[in-house]
């Protein structure tokens, strides 16, 4: 499910936040190039919690 305006979510034109979008990863309309991850996804924070927690193991 698509939001119905694409500049919904949009936190200081960097940062994407939208609990009602599916989406994962999104692309930056604002640049033209370049992606982010939806902050407002349960699965950004698992992927954001398993390289931190990478992370932590290797150093």
């Amino acid at each position: 499910m698509r939001p119905s305006n694409r500049n919904d979510g949009w936190l200081t034109g960097r940062l994407y936040f939208n609990r009602e979008d599916k989406r994962v990863i999104i692309k930056r309309p604002q640049s033209g190039f370049g992606y982010t991850m939806n902050l407002g996804n349960k699965w950004t924070w698992v992927f954001y919690a398993i390289v931190v927690f990478i992370l932590v193991r290797v150093l």
